[in-house]
């Protein structure tokens, strides 16, 4: 059987990897002018990453190194540190999951999406959380997951974001399940009403063997 599940909040906890990333920054900034306090810094970092013109961490380096006069090399690094160990970030039931699917068998594929321009950034995070050892195969994906070409029909899809899940969905694939992480942008967000799909909160309550039944 084959299994494609996400990684950003399924997999692997991104939301405390900004944290890090943008305590990272901060300390780093602080490191180079004292009379800029981290703590004093971070609510501007999260006022700017990921808006408009700031896409990425890696942007926000920059934009913070010409503002204060900084050597943005040294604020780069000090935020690659962070996604480069990114072991700590995977949630604790995922490898035990990831092992259950290995020895029964199955066909393991780590499917994600990105922006184009972030494409790197993400291959970056997958290496460093240590994952990449337990798949198959890594899909890391600018096109809608739901618009690939493959044949969703012989697949299992595992995924956080409602509007993901709804587009696999419609591909009619073996199962869809939805992960529901404590904490993550999207787990107050509702499911279509017309789309009923099983629901876990972590990885241990997901019964493979009622699953592959369904083949």
């Amino acid at each position: 059987m084959n299994y494609y599940i996400d990684f950003d909040s399924t997999l692997y906890n991104t939301s405390e990897l900004v944290n890090k990333m943008l305590s990272a920054l901060a300390t780093a900034i602080n490191k180079q002018n004292p009379n800029l306090k981290a703590e004093d810094m971070l609510p501007e970092e999260k006022a700017l990453f990921n808006s408009k013109g700031i896409y990425n961490i890696f942007r926000l380096c920059e934009f913070f190194a010409d503002k204060y006069s900084l050597d943005a090399s040294l604020l780069i690094d000090a935020v690659n540190n962070s996604i480069n160990n990114g072991q700590d970030l995977v949630y604790p039931d995922t490898i035990e999951f990831l092992l259950r699917l290995r020895e029964s068998g199955h066909n393991i594929n780590m499917l994600t999406y990105t922006a184009k321009e972030s494409i790197d950034y993400q291959v970056q995070k997958v290496k460093g959380s240590g994952l990449v050892e337990y798949f198959d195969n890594i899909i890391i994906t600018s096109t809608p997951k739901w618009q690939l070409d493959f044949n969703y029909s012989n697949g299992i899809f595992i995924d956080d974001n409602p509007k993901d899940l709804a587009g696999l969905y419609s591909k009619s694939p073996i199962a869809v399940i939805r992960i529901k992480r404590d904490n993550n942008k999207y787990s107050d967000k509702p499911m279509p009403d017309d789309i009923v799909i099983p629901e876990h909160s972590t990885f241990s309550t997901i019964n493979l063997e009622i699953l592959e039944r369904l083949i």
